[in-house]
């Protein structure tokens, strides 16, 4: 009986001495790749010369939440934000030569925010000038992409 004690003993003693190493997936740079992901998009109802907005997120589950942005003047479109914006994703509304941008911007690892600029066709845009329009909390550290 003591010899069977003692063998239970000196195996859990084997069995926890070993220290595990947690395992980790890495892209290559020897950092664990996140493991949620957030894909942001634009959603534009047009009804004339007014549009409704929205900023999508689909998480990496399929669940796609759409954030109201408003209603802005203009024909509305997807569009590539000037360089020096570090947007992730940007609308224009326009009429004529001038009009409204809206761009995503991420913010910490907990947040995008959709700032707004205007545009008028020959001036280049200014950073500074863009005023926020809303604020849409996403999960800490998501990877967030932008959509089609």
């Amino acid at each position: 009986m003591t010899r069977l004690a003692i063998a239970f003993a000196l195996a859990a003693v084997v069995g926890c001495s070993g220290s595990a190493k947690p395992t980790t997936t890495s892209g290559g740079s020897g950092t664990p790749m996140l493991a949620k992901k957030v894909s942001v998009s634009w959603g534009i109802s047009q009804q004339g010369d007014m549009a409704d907005l929205y900023l999508q997120t689909t998480d990496e589950t399929g669940a796609q939440v759409s954030h109201e942005l408003g209603r802005w003047k203009g024909t509305c479109a997807v569009a590539t934000a000037a360089a020096g914006m570090n947007a992730l994703i940007a609308v224009d509304c326009r009429t004529g030569g001038t009009g409204t941008e809206l761009q995503a911007v991420q913010h910490g690892g907990d947040e995008i925010i959709v700032m707004k600029l205007g545009i008028d066709e020959g001036v280049a845009p200014d950073p500074m000038a863009r005023e926020e329009v809303k604020r849409i909390k996403i999960p800490l550290g998501a990877k967030i992409e932008a959509g089609s």
